[in-house]
């Protein structure tokens, strides 16, 4: 099994991957697209993605490729998320932190306490932001990563745990061709572009759920990239497509709207 993620090693979608199969093939790519190019161009069985953290909340990238792709979700993958500042001097050394943006988000108020006056650079991923402080050495430059990074590159913890809020968990998309089976525990993602606008659209959108006891875990929008005020939504929901009450909402709802089913799959929680 070829599983496609983002990289370097070292990135918690590494940690994802390993999670949902420690015999896979991992290969590793530079940007979430490419992760999912690599499945689209048959390079990948899977991909596996990140979606939304409970912090920092969604990756709207996933989302907007979810749609250019036209790929299906095969499984969700839940990852507690730990961050560990790392480097080769001490805390009142730091003058300069390497960080992939996500992991600022979740550690902004540790650093804003700890580093005030520390250098932020962004970098691409936590594999990356280790690689960089592995290969510098210089006492002066930290980054906050995650345990998997630091056993590869043999960093040194200056600090453990430093995330802002020890309840920090990232939902991981597991991504692929075809759909699944149903498994009388599943959930069911979907994307909604209205066909028109006009007032109590989405109150009539979410009805359909309503009136057929379908209960939605997730509700978001997303600019469709069109014009200005052209929304998509994105929706999770308890159930399988295949379900009688499931694909009656989803056919009403297609009178009125574009509907493109993402994919349904196996629930973790």
């Amino acid at each position: 099994m070829k599983i496609a993620t983002l990289g370097p090693e070292g990135t918690f979608s590494h940690e994802a991957v390993i999670k949902y199969d420690k015999k896979a093939k991992i290969i590793f790519a530079d940007t979430i697209r490419d992760v999912f190019e690599a499945v689209a161009e048959d390079k990948a069985n899977l991909a596996i993605v990140p979606i939304e953290n409970s912090i920092a909340g969604t990756v709207g990238q996933t989302l907007d490729y979810l749609m250019g792709f036209m790929l299906k979700i095969k499984a969700e993958e839940i990852l507690p998320i730990s961050h560990n500042l790392v480097g080769f001097g001490k805390l009142g050394d730091i003058k300069i932190l390497y960080l992939h943006p996500q992991t600022y988000e979740q550690c902004e108020l540790f650093i804003k306490k700890n580093m005030q006056k520390a250098e932020i650079i962004q970098t691409s991923s936590n594999g990356k932001s280790a690689e960089i402080i592995a290969k510098s050495k210089d006492k002066t430059k930290a980054s906050i990563i995650p345990k998997i990074a630091i056993d590869i590159y043999k960093l040194k913890i200056l600090k453990k745990d430093v995330q802002d809020n020890r309840f920090n968990i990232t939902r991981f998309f597991v991504i692929g061709k075809g759909d699944n089976k149903k498994t009388d525990n599943d959930r069911t993602s979907i994307a909604i572009y209205p066909q028109i606008d006009r007032p109590g659209l989405l109150y009539n959108i979410l009805g359909q759920f309503a009136k057929r006891k379908i209960n939605l875990t997730k509700i978001e929008s997303r600019p469709s990239k069109g014009k200005l005020g052209d929304y998509i939504f994105y929706i999770d929901f308890e159930g399988h497509k295949s379900e009688k009450n499931v694909a009656e909402a989803l056919k009403k709802i297609e009178e009125t709207a574009f509907l493109t089913v993402l994919g349904s799959y196996p629930r973790k929680y």
